[in-house]
This record gives C-alpha cells, sequence and structure tokens, in this order.
C-alpha cells in the first residue's frame, strides 16, 4: 500500500469522525455547559487569557474552582468566534477528529496493519457511545486529554526510533501541557510512555537504551511535578484525599467511602465496557447500585470478568507490546474516576479516553482483514456506528427533549427530573420547573442543588400561582443545611415576601427585612439584599423605609439598573414624579438599550390613575 494511500486513509478517519458528529453544531448548550461557558463571563473577553491561566475560580460561573488553564482557553478562542453553541460545538467535533487521527498515526506507529488500524480508528470515530463527550461542551476536557495523550505517546514513539528528535521532543511537551491542563488525568502521562517503553523493547526486538528512555521521560515528569506544585499553590491541594471520607450518603462523592465507590465500580465498569461493544442505553444518568461489600458477588463477578480481560490483553505474544500499552492507556485514564468517588459514579464522557486504548487492543488483535465478507463487516459496523452517533447527537438539540427523552426511558431518574425542572427555570418558566423539580427532590432529599432550584422555582412563581406555604417549608429546609449561605437567605426572605403579600401578616414582612439585611454581615454587601429589605418595607406600607434601603444601596456604590428602577417606583408612589424621573433618566444613561428602563419611563409619562 503506498504511502499516499495511507495518508489518505487518515483523512477518511478525519472525515468519519465530521460525518458521524456534524450534526452536533445545530445544537444549543445543554446541562454544564449553561454555568461552564454561556454564562461564564472570565470566558468571553480575550483579554482575560492571562487570567485563565491562575484562576481557578474563573472554571465555572457557579464559583466551583478547577485548575484547567487548556480547557479554559480552548473555550476563550471558540467564543472570540462565536458565542453561539455552533462554534464551541464545532470545536468539540474538530478536537474529536484531531483525536481519531491521533489514534491512527499511534496505531501506524506500532507497526499495526493498515487495514486493522483503519477499522479500529474509523470505529473510534463513529462510535455512539462517545456522543456525551461530543455533545456536552463542557465535556471538552475529555477531548483535550484525549488529543494531549495520543500527541505525547504519537511524539514519544518518534523520539524512541530517532525520527527527528527535537520535534519529537517538542510534540511530547506540548501534549503533556495540553493533556494536564485539560484534565487532573493527564498526571499519568509519565507512567504511560514508561509503558511505551517496556513495550517498545519487547516489539522492535532492540536493547533497552536507559539513557534515552530517561531523557525521553524527564521532561514530561518535570512537567507533571510542576503541574501538580501549581495545583498546591492555587487550589490548596495537589491530589485528592481519598481517605478522609466518612460514608454517609453514597449518592453523593463526599458521602461515600473507599470501599464502597470500589465494590460499586466493581459492577459499573463491565457495564460500561459492553455498551464498548453494544452501544445501546446511553443515557446521562446511568443507573447505579451501590454496593457497600467487596465480597458481594456481583462485585466479585465483576473485577473478576475485568482481571480476566486484562490477563488476555496482556498475555504475551507476538503483539503483546501494543497490546499492554494500549492497556496500560485504558486502565490508567480510567483510574481517578475509578477511585476518585465522583457524585456521578459513572458518566458516558469519561469513557472516551479509555476508549483509545480499547482501540489500540482491538486493533492489534483483530485477524487479518480480507476478502469481501471482511470488508461488508467492517462497512455495516461503521454505518451502524454513524447511524447510532447521528441518532444519539439529534436528542442534544434542545435541552428540555433531551430531558424528556431520558425520563421517557428512565422515569426514576433523579438526573433527568433535575436538569428538566433547571432548564424550564432557566427559560423563565417557574410553573414548569416545579413539578419536575419536585420530584427531583423527592428522589434524593439531601440533594442541596435540587432543593435550591426547588425553593427558586417556588418562590418565583406569581402571586396569582404562588404556593407560600409550600415555599417556606422548602427554604427552611435549605436553610437548615446551609445557615450561612446569602443565596440561601435571600431565597428564604423571597419566601416571606410571598407569604406576607399572599396573607397580609406583617410578621413575614418583617422576617424578610431581617432575612436580607443579616446577608450583610455574612457576604460582600449587594444591591439585591437592599431591594429585598425594600419590598418588605413597601409591603409594611413603609415607603419611607423603602426608600431609604434603596437610598443606602446607591451610598454604597451599588447602583444596578434594577435598584434605580425600584427606587424610581417609590419615588412615584410617594408622588415624587420629577425625582423618579430623574432616577430613570441616570438610569438610562447608564443602560440606554435597557427595555425595562424605557417601558418605565413610558409609565412615568402616562397620566396617574
Amino acid at each position: 500500500m503506498t504511502r499516499a494511500t495511507v495518508r489518505g486513509l487518515g483523512l477518511v478517519v478525519f472525515a468519519l469522525a465530521w460525518l458521524a458528529y456534524g450534526v452536533a453544531l445545530g445544537g444549543d448548550y445543554v446541562f454544564d455547559d449553561v454555568h461552564s461557558v454561556a454564562a461564564n463571563t472570565a470566558l468571553h473577553d480575550l483579554g482575560d487569557l492571562g487570567r485563565l491561566l491562575v484562576d481557578p475560580s474563573a472554571f465555572s460561573a457557579t464559583g466551583q474552582r478547577m485548575y484547567r488553564p487548556a480547557l479554559l482557553v480552548s473555550f476563550a478562542l471558540n467564543l472570540a468566534v462565536s458565542p453561539a453553541a455552533w462554534s464551541l460545538k464545532a470545536g468539540n467535533v474538530l478536537l474529536h477528529a484531531a483525536a481519531a487521527w491521533l489514534l491512527w498515526r499511534w496505531q501506524r506507529s506500532w507497526r499495526v496493519p493498515v487495514p486493522a488500524a483503519f477499522v479500529a480508528a474509523a470505529l473510534f470515530a463513529v462510535h455512539p457511545l462517545l456522543s456525551e463527550a461530543i455533545n456536552l461542551v463542557s465535556a471538552r476536557s475529555e477531548l483535550l486529554l484525549g488529543c494531549g495523550v495520543l500527541l505525547t505517546l504519537l511524539a514519544h514513539r518518534r523520539w524512541q526510533r530517532a525520527r527527528r528528535p527535537g520535534l519529537a521532543m517538542v510534540g511530547m511537551v506540548f501534549g503533556t501541557m495540553v493533556a494536564c491542563g485539560s484534565k487532573e488525568t493527564g498526571v499519568v502521562l509519565p507512567a504511560l510512555l514508561a509503558a511505551q517503553v517496556l513495550a517498545a523493547r519487547a516489539r522492535d526486538g532492540a536493547r533497552l537504551d536507559w539513557r534515552r528512555a530517561v531523557a525521553g521521560v524527564l521532561p514530561v515528569v518535570m512537567l507533571v511535578l510542576a503541574y501538580l506544585v501549581l495545583r498546591r499553590v492555587l487550589l490548596g491541594q495537589a491530589t485528592v484525599d481519598l481517605l478522609a471520607r466518612g460514608g454517609g450518603d453514597p449518592t453523593t462523592g463526599h458521602g461515600r467511602t473507599l470501599l464502597v465507590q470500589l465494590a460499586t465500580m466493581g459492577t459499573l465498569l463491565p457495564q460500561a465496557l459492553w455498551q464498548m461493544v453494544v452501544p445501546v442505553g446511553m443515557t446521562l444518568d446511568p443507573p447505579v447500585t451501590f454496593r457497600a461489600s467487596p465480597c458481594d458477588p456481583m462485585v466479585l463477578l465483576g473485577w473478576g470478568s475485568l482481571f480476566a480481560l486484562s490477563a488476555a490483553a496482556a498475555w504475551p505474544g507476538r503483539t503483546a507490546g501494543p497490546r499492554r500499552v494500549g492497556l496500560a492507556v485504558a486502565w490508567l485514564l480510567a483510574l481517578p474516576w475509578i477511585v476518585v468517588p465522583l457524585n456521578m459514579p459513572l458518566a458516558e464522557h469519561r469513557l472516551y479516553g479509555p476508549m483509545l486504548g480499547i482501540a489500540l487492543v482491538v486493533a492489534v488483535s483483530l485477524p487479518r482483514l480480507r476478502g469481501a465478507r471482511a470488508v461488508a463487516i467492517a462497512g455495516a459496523l461503521l454505518l451502524l456506528g454513524l447511524t447510532g452517533a447521528v441518532r444519539r447527537t439529534l436528542d442534544y438539540r434542545d435541552e428540555v427533549s433531551l430531558w424528556q427523552a431520558e425520563l421517557a426511558g428512565r422515569p426514576e431518574s433523579f438526573q433527568a427530573h433535575w436538569g428538566l425542572g433547571a432548564t424550564w427555570l432557566r427559560r423563565g418558566d417557574p410553573a414548569a420547573a416545579l413539578a419536575p423539580l419536585a420530584q427531583a427532590h423527592a428522589l434524593r432529599p439531601q440533594h442541596h442543588d435540587a432543593l435550591s432550584y426547588y425553593a427558586e422555582a417556588l418562590v418565583s412563581l406569581p402571586d396569582a400561582a404562588a404556593q407560600p406555604s409550600r415555599a417556606l417549608e422548602v427554604t427552611a429546609l435549605l436553610a437548615a443545611q446551609t445557615p450561612d449561605d446569602p443565596w440561601v437567605r435571600t431565597l428564604a426572605a423571597q419566601a416571606h415576601l410571598q407569604a406576607g403579600r399572599a396573607t397580609g401578616d406583617r410578621e413575614h414582612f418583617e422576617a424578610a427585612e431581617r432575612l436580607a439585611l443579616s446577608c450583610l454581615q455574612i457576604a460582600e454587601p449587594k444591591g439585591y439584599v437592599f431591594q429585598l429589605a425594600a419590598a418588605a418595607r413597601r409591603g409594611l406600607g413603609d415607603l419611607q423605609g423603602a426608600l431609604a434601603h434603596l437610598d443606602a444601596s446607591i451610598a454604597r456604590g451599588l447602583h444596578h439598573t434594577s435598584v434605580r428602577l425600584d427606587r424610581a417606583a417609590v419615588l412615584r408612589d410617594l408622588g415624587r414624579y420629577a425625582d423618579a424621573r430623574r432616577e430613570l433618566q441616570t438610569a438610562q444613561r447608564e443602560a440606554p438599550m435597557e427595555p425595562a428602563v424605557l417601558r418605565a419611563l413610558q409609565d412615568l409619562a402616562q397620566p396617574p390613575r
């Protein structure tokens, strides 16, 4: 087979990835994409690129801290092209196509026969189980990690074979920076390179040059150590403490001990491996049965089957070298989420990296692919993969449809109820959000975020549809969990305002004012706090008191447009129309295109009724 043909097959692999997942560009932001990308203001200005390299709080609009600078820079560059979802989705598909092409090149570096390497790489490019990693913009860390790991491994193979050693070293350094900068799992790269060194000795039949082997791994080791030091400085910890988890609620990461985690993984991993072979039943919320004992028969069966398959993949033979490297890639890229208890024990997007290693094992294990029958089988598998990938990707076009499809298959899915309710709430429809959020809370009563969304939906209901007793009950449960959270206190204040408007009871308005102002003692002052206190004073009929709260907000420099609008409304109710107009004119100068300001000016121009 000519070199041009081999290169052409690599381009076909790249094109197949686009053919399978190009339809993703018609999808919207879903799930974690909103807080991690669309609403994350730290990513929307290329002038903040320096901050993304050193500030873990730039990871999410929720305040969640993670140190993934390469991931954030890639998001920022994509957003500079366009903030629309298609731009970010296109970036994900491009990264997946690049990973499939790098997989092809890496397999060829192990002298895998062209037909086998092409089939394995092509099936990876169109595999439906990868749809979550590609369609969730927030899962880009897996794609970048895969590209970084493959680039490092491929460059290391070139280094081992003394092909352009300078360029190979640049590739290893850059690949390591991408891998570690996109996900913490990148720290396993030194172990993967060591596995390649040992495997190459057996595969290539050459004596091991220890000096050259160490020289090829040392720069990667130094980069990984530097990355861990940065994590220690910026996050306060270099790695995760696995033994400090006392147990309790296994549905949360911190409530699951290492023993429960490993026992549970003994049943989940064989299921995930089976889905790699038969990709059906794909879901954003895989069902989990938590196991407490390593002696559970299902746990023993699960781990036993995994170790047996691993032993078969590592069995001595002519292709043992690349098989063992693929096995190392699969296990080491999965190891962090196998041993670290996370809120979701298993997620399909985490299988992206392990499947790269399994693809190499499959490629070197395939029999000789010759004849029309072999071509027909390979073509049928590719067609099935393409069809499945496109069908699954279409589910991600709209988040409401995505969660409704999840619930149609699994009505007991907590994640789907929570996701559907959160989506409706984000779209400004708290009434539609209420039922799914109530069900999510019923399924996991202690889940703080689900309870918080439930409370927010209740207090956001219009007065005609308000459920004040329920709102007070839910916000009280939330406050019991996190009494010193200022956001929780504002939700409780809103619940009391809602109850006060429904019943006319002064005690509710007084409680709302106390709760709102108490936030000033535990957090930085916010104009919203003064607005809530002013609303409570208005409910009590004290317009001058309401005005005093809003004046206090402006005096502190907290003069957001909504604060000025509230102040103008109080001034109007006091009969001070000229002052109200001046306040609105000030708001218009600060936000000239704000529709709410223009409406308020129009309303003020109308004669009093």
